[in-house]
């Protein structure tokens, strides 16, 4: 049976009405709410929170979507609502709930504000997980009978964009979501979702973000609504809209593979707007790595996986924005599965990702799969204190 994904224009995304009267169509589109939430049930709606921002940003998601849903979920007899999620590694989730509007709006609809991060955690086997075999996951999480994913589409600093199945790596520990990145961060994602994939996924099209996201991109007032029950199915959507092959983004095609759900295009029912009406090719960071040489920065990639290649591309954008790229200066950096270490050496080394360990003794050597931008960073910015 081909999964079924609806794409919902909304008139007005500052309006509650407006994005209501959208949100019930895309839902009825998919089947509706009630063949999924029965009278008495526990809802969680888990938002993209991963900073403090504005929705207006394209950072974070709409809250005023988050609301509408909250209501809907009500009219379906839900007795718990709980709008839960924890921010990035460093920022505040409260702050988050805070800048969002999102405590006045679980007042207003009576929800419950979870902190993931302040969470009491069960530890959970993963059955045909690859790169982990168990992680503790909130026990507010897994006692819920249903989860509403809500996640941004964004652009990513590791992946050509961040949807809904990125999005659940907001329940875990702080120190997991470190850990993912050490251990292969995309198919830890789709081993996540194997103990942790949502009922219905509502991407939030409304306000999205291209460039440097999934925090310093521009937002991308786009205006729709793209719903769901196939995590997988509404990726391979919303990355087509983006204009990203889906198969691009690593996780969409590790889900697909191992079976998590539908990421074939042609296989899949589009309801509501038509496809090719509403796509809209978001930008992404693309670099001449070769044009640094005349700063003194020496780049050389082959066989690069898209990860560590977003992310390297990611880092030197972010480092040009802050006035920051010189800290790279009199290094020369290599990554990617099938390079090696240049003939003639211009600077010292330093090794990028698990596929370079091999050369770990010949200089300096990140672990990752792929680093996180911010631990590279790191890095450089201590050696220039030494």
């Amino acid at each position: 049976m081909e999964p079924t994904v609806s794409i919902v224009k909304c008139k007005d995304i500052n309006n509650l009405q407006d994005i209501e009267e959208a949100l019930r169509k895309g839902l009825d589109l998919i089947g509706g709410l009630e063949t999924t939430i029965c009278r008495g049930d526990t809802v969680i709606v888990k938002p993209n929170l991963i900073k403090p921002a504005h929705y207006k940003t394209g950072i974070t998601t709409n809250s005023i979507l988050i609301k509408a849903i909250c209501k809907m979920t009500r009219e379906e007899g839900a007795k718990r609502i709980i709008i839960a999620d924890g921010s990035a590694v460093g920022y505040n989730t409260e702050k988050a709930f805070d800048e969002t509007g999102l405590r006045d709006i679980a007042k207003d609809v009576k929800a419950e504000l979870v902190n993931f991060k302040k969470s009491e955690w069960i530890p959970v086997p993963i059955p045909g997980g690859k790169v982990i075999h168990r992680i503790k996951l909130p026990r507010i999480f897994l006692e819920a009978d249903v989860v509403i994913n809500v996640p941004v589409m964004k652009t990513h600093d590791v992946f050509p964009a961040t949807l809904g199945l990125k999005n659940i790596k907001g329940v875990i520990q702080e120190e997991d979501k470190k850990r993912f990145h050490k251990w292969g961060l995309s198919q830890a994602i789709v081993d996540l979702n194997k103990v942790a994939f949502p009922d219905i996924t509502i991407i939030d099209g409304t306000v999205g973000m291209e460039g440097l996201g999934p925090t310093h991109g521009d937002p991308v007032n786009l205006g729709i609504i793209i719903t769901s029950k196939d995590t997988v199915a509404a990726d391979t959507v919303a990355a087509t809209v983006m204009g990203i092959n889906p198969m691009e983004i690593e996780y969409v095609k590790l889900a697909k593979e191992q079976g998590l759900g539908c990421g074939d295009i042609s296989k899949i029912e589009v309801v509501g707007e038509k496809l090719n009406s509403v796509i809209r090719p978001f930008k992404q960071v693309r670099l001449d790595f070769s044009k640094y040489r005349e700063r003194g920065i020496f780049i050389h990639e082959k066989g690069a996986c898209s990860g560590c290649r977003h992310t390297m591309e990611a880092l030197i954008s972010n480092l040009e924005r802050e006035g920051n790229l010189d800290i790279l200066k009199g290094y020369s950096i290599i990554f990617g599965q099938l390079v090696h270490i240049p003939d003639k050496l211009e600077g010292e080394l330093v090794n990028i990702g698990v596929c370079t360990k091999k050369y770990k003794d010949k200089g300096y050597y990140i672990p990752g799969c792929p680093p996180h931008p911010k631990d590279i960073t790191l890095f450089f910015q201590e050696k220039r204190k030494k």
